[in-house]
């Protein structure tokens, strides 16, 4: 990659998937910001000098303004954005109580909402060169 790293955020990032995009994105020579409710903790990816762990609940207005907070203040700008972010219930969807809904709303739309409006509002500012925005909601992740 020529010129300046760039920064990838991926929600969801402490395992499977999430992880696995976090290292791919490491491999290509970008940075990460990678987040889940309890990164710091992950026994599947480590902080680095290019690896910023954040930990929060990205359904929390608060946690996806830390995010983009992070990016911007240790890496200077952010060129990718990955939404693994996401829970789901094996339970049929006529069993879901009121408390599984709230969930899966403030997580898998919310969260979505939050970190995706304030990233693209960095993407959009002037630059240089092309950025791009990629999302994933659990399921097949797209190579970075």
């Amino acid at each position: 990659m020529s010129g300046p790293p760039k920064t990838a955020i991926v929600t969801g990032a402490s395992q499977g998937i999430g992880a696995g995009i976090v290292k791919a994105f490491v491999d290509r020579g970008f940075n990460v910001v990678a987040n889940s409710r309890k990164v710091t903790q992950s026994t599947e990816i480590a902080a680095s000098n290019n690896v910023a762990l954040v930990n929060g609940d990205i359904s929390e207005p608060a946690t996806a303004t830390k995010i983009v907070e992070t990016a911007l203040s240790r890496f200077e700008s952010i060129d990718a954005l990955v939404n693994n972010a996401g829970i789901f219930f094996t339970k049929p969807f006529t069993d879901y109580t009121a408390e599984d809904f709230k969930s899966l709303v403030s997580t898998n739309v919310e969260g979505f909402l939050y970190i995706t409006q304030l990233s693209i509002k960095q993407m959009l500012a002037p630059v240089s060169e092309l950025r791009s925005h990629l999302i994933c909601l659990r399921g097949e992740s797209p190579a970075p």
